[in-house]
């Protein structure tokens, strides 16, 4: 008798547990206030229940699906709060010159796969930083002329702010001697006038206005591409920086197919008129969990450090008759973004150097604060910030998107640029998160890896992997483990109005999850880099396993 009343209490367990799609066991749950011992419960995409393992053995028997993680950590969805998903894909498919050691080495790249293109087809790379070259000059086109005869080449920089067209290239697009520079860009020059192939900012579209527009079948490769291997590395939401109309359509297209298999929030390319009066008119997206939202626009203030075209309020400590560029005029910033704000559109203004943030914290304020808390408007890089526009970001409510390998890439060369003074305002998470700035984390990909582990190392440490400079590069400005984990899940999706829905592992909350081999917030530094990345959950599914371990529910 007694063993049946147990049977029957066991059965009346089962049938009042709900049927769930997933149940992800054996894991160490990272909660706000660090990792539990706990079960995940998946249905229909959200997370249903967080079972202490001694509470879940009615949950298996109910489960589709048994997932074990074997004591692998769970952290909420990693996100990218920076990226240009289409150019990450597109930089996958052309030459990598990541790390080149000088522009002959650079050079020999591009002819390498030049060799496997028809003659008369462009050849395009990515990557090259002439800091990391022995005379850290930018290079002539000279060399690509002789080893590339006749061939139409245009290479850019790594900070996408810098190319070297051949001069082919240049026919192509009528660049000459007597061809000025346009607004918010440069044509570099020998002492006779004529092209040395660099191209500076807005300068880059004289020449990459004349490649071929790629397809849209290009761009959906390069959108899948890109997002594949974005999933590979635990990410599972991003911020891409400047969609074109283009873009857009194929993201909206595949979305509809229900084949987009990352979450993306997007922001809008503010130099396109056409396409902003369109968005504008239509709306932001609904604040509620989706694959695909729509809810930004992408504006730039100045350029890049690397390639001298930041803003800076005195000359380049290197270059005393340069102070950077404008890119887009401050009335042109200030236009667009009272549009955007009016119509409900967060605004991301790209901004550098010291003059450029100030700058587009002016915008801002003209705007009004109110705005800017609610839409939570930002500054992208917000790289070298003047001591009193600190506590601006604040007042006005404004994020700061950083991306902390910028600094670790930046370091050995950052101080020649800014100079002795200046270099203590460059890179200062510490001191902007001290004055209750509201920081979000992201890469630049294609600029630099989109690995957030890569990410976290960086905030931790300010040192670039093997630990140089010992101490980590102007160290006061460190951000601790659990700050670091925070700006890539919990502070990037608040950042793009997903707080509501995703950022942390709660009930009712979408399952966005990225499983890691250890734990992120107590591992050695160093180590975070090297941490295998198990399992990236979109909506409850597996968008990429290293391992599956599942096992079949009830029996």
């Amino acid at each position: 008798m007694k063993r049946l009343v147990l049977l029957v209490a066991a059965a009346l367990s089962i049938a009042a547990t709900p049927t769930v799609d997933r149940l992800l066991v054996g894991g160490q749950v990272h909660l706000p206030g660090g990792p539990h011992r706990l079960d995940i419960a998946v249905d229909d995409g959200r997370i249903v229940a967080l079972l202490p393992p001694a509470e879940s053995a009615a949950w298996r028997a109910a489960a589709v699906e048994v997932v074990d993680l074997a004591g692998g950590h769970v952290v909420p969805g990693l996100v990218d709060a920076h990226l240009h998903l289409f150019g990450y894909g597109a930089a996958l498919e052309q030459v990598d010159l990541t790390g080149c050691r000088s522009f002959a080495e650079a050079v020999t790249r591009t002819a390498a796969v030049a060799t496997t293109l028809p003659l008369e087809a462009w050849v395009q790379g990515r990557g090259w930083d002439q800091n990391l070259w022995e005379d850290r000059r930018f290079p002539d086109r000279e060399l690509l002329d002789r080893e590339l005869p006749g061939r139409p080449v245009l290479l850019r920089r790594v900070d996408g702010h810098a190319a070297v067209a051949s001069g082919r290239a240049l026919e192509l697009a009528g660049v000459g001697t007597k061809t000025p520079d346009p607004a918010g860009g440069r044509i570099l020059r020998r002492e006779d006038g004529s092209p040395t192939g660099v191209l500076l900012d807005n300068a880059m579209d004289l020449v990459g206005s004349r490649i071929p527009k790629p397809s849209e079948a290009d761009l959906e490769r390069r959108l899948l591409r890109s997002a594949q291997a974005l999933l590979q590395v635990g990410l599972t939401q991003v911020h891409d920086m400047g969609t074109t109309a283009t873009e857009l359509a194929v993201l909206r297209r595949v979305d509809a197919a229900g084949r987009l298999p990352i979450r993306v929030w997007s922001l809008l390319d503010g130099s396109d008129d056409e396409l902003l009066a369109n968005e504008l008119r239509r709306g932001p997206s609904p604040r509620k969990a989706a694959m695909l939202r729509v809810g930004g626009v992408k504006l730039y203030a100045d350029g890049a450090l690397g390639s001298r075209g930041a803003l800076l309020g005195e000359p380049y400590a290197d270059d005393p008759d340069n102070r950077g560029l404008e890119v887009m005029p401050v009335e042109r910033l200030e236009e667009v973004t009272r549009r955007a704000s009016s119509a409900g559109y967060q605004v991301a203004i790209h901004a550098i150097g010291d003059e450029g943030v100030h700058r587009a914290l002016d915008v801002f304020a003209r705007v009004g604060a109110e705005r800017s808390h609610a839409l939570r408007h930002r500054v992208e890089h917000s790289q070298t910030v003047r001591p009193t526009d600190v506590d601006r970001y604040a007042r006005l409510g404004v994020v700061a998107s950083i991306q902390p390998t910028h600094c670790t890439s930046d370091m050995p060369w950052a101080g020649d640029r800014l100079g002795s003074s200046r270099i203590a305002w460059a890179y200062r998470w510490r001191s902007l998160l001290a004055a209750g700035v509201a920081l979000a984390g992201g890469s630049d990909a294609p600029v630099e890896d989109p690995d957030p582990r890569r990410g976290l190392h960086a905030a931790m440490t300010r040192q670039q992997p093997g630990g140089h400079p010992p101490g980590g590069w102007n160290p006061a400005e460190r951000l601790g483990a659990t700050e670091a984990l925070d700006l890539f899940t919990r502070a990037a999706a608040w950042a793009g109005h997903a707080e509501s829905w995703s950022g942390v592992i709660r009930q009712g909350l979408v399952a966005d999850l990225t499983v890691l081999g250890g734990d992120p917030t107590t591992v050695e530094p160093e180590r975070v880099l090297h941490l295998g990345v198990l399992r990236t959950v979109v909506h409850g599914v597996d968008r990429h396993a290293a391992a599956v371990a599942a096992t079949g529910g009830g029996s």
